[in-house]
């Protein structure tokens, strides 16, 4: 019988400066939640929010305004209508409200987030992956205009409930495609102005990965493992690569074990098997089919040239 994967929804306290607002949280597939927020005050309040690492928050302000005060950047305002994206990560925030609010907000971790940047775009690129860097130290604030689909959705699910397995469903769907309108608008407000994630060990760290990666050519890797290996989170990891190398990290891998593997075959008394396995290739078939790829000859033949 189908069980629902999804959590019941847990009712929460946010706290707002003295207010303590309660809240219905949805937490969904891991790094992915979304809650909503309903307060009025009959003055303005203030409140301050300490840094998170780990995950970025999209906010739909749905009624009511904000005034953010952030280090460096100074102010910003989000108002009724729209959303903003905000990643404050070693830095503490204030902010204030007064009168009736309403938000809706999704919570995504890195990995989701930098998932989500779009490698063509050119917003994207930089300010997208940028939030969901546990590497960067400055804050991040995107803000848009909310079209009809975003204010549909986000009303949608600021007043679901969870009652039942197919509304939590429901609210995990609407929860995904809120997310993938958001990574796909324009921003009309976003700080930085230059790449906030751009370190000067940048180059050192995909100079490690790369030496890593052959002084390890028959390791199983994953791009996980690797940006976890040298300190570098994915995005940067694969635009490294490319920038670096002009092929991706796996196209990299390919090339060394390819390489590698024309020497064996050509020094050593190895037979194809025992070269696959060396640089990685438990199946054979498969070491022949990137062997000849790589270069237009079958590793059994090129050992019958090489050792003449």
């Amino acid at each position: 019988m189908f069980g629902c994967p999804f959590k019941a929804p847990a009712v929460i306290s946010l706290s707002f400066g003295k207010r303590e607002v309660p809240s219905m949280r949805f937490d969904q597939i891991e790094g992915l939640s979304f809650s909503s927020y309903r307060f009025s005050t009959d003055a303005t309040e203030t409140f301050t929010v300490w840094p998170f690492k780990s995950f970025s928050q999209i906010v739909f302000v749905l009624r009511g305004k904000i005034d953010f005060s952030f280090p460096i950047i100074g102010a910003r305002t989000a108002k009724t209508g729209e959303w903003f994206a905000l990643s404050i990560n070693n830095q503490q925030m204030t902010g204030t409200f007064s009168g009736d609010v309403e938000l809706a907000v999704i919570e995504c971790s890195s990995e989701i987030w930098q998932g989500l940047a779009n490698e063509k775009d050119t917003f994207s690129h930089t300010r997208r992956a940028c939030l969901g860097c546990s590497q960067r130290t400055e804050t991040i604030f995107l803000k848009s205009q909310m079209d009809s689909s975003v204010t549909g959705l986000a009303k949608d699910l600021a007043s679901a409930q969870g009652n039942n397995p197919s509304e939590l469903l429901l609210i995990q769907a609407k929860t995904l495609e809120l997310l993938s309108l958001v990574s796909r608008a324009s921003p009309l407000d976003h700080t930085p102005q230059k790449d906030p994630c751009s370190r000067k060990d940048d180059h050192n760290s995909i100079a490690a990965a790369a030496n890593y990666l052959e002084d390890n050519l028959a390791a199983d890797h994953s791009l996980a493992g690797l940006s976890r290996q040298v300190s570098l989170n994915e995005f940067k990891l694969k635009k490294g690569f490319r920038d670096r190398f002009g092929v991706t990290v796996f196209g990299y891998l390919r090339q060394k074990r390819m390489e590698h593997a024309r020497e064996l075959l050509k020094t050593r008394d190895s037979t194809v098997l025992e070269v696959a396995n060396t640089v990685g290739y438990s199946n054979p078939s498969h070491f022949t089919r990137a062997f000849r790829g790589a270069f237009g000859i079958n590793p059994k033949v090129f050992i019958s040239d090489s050792r003449r």
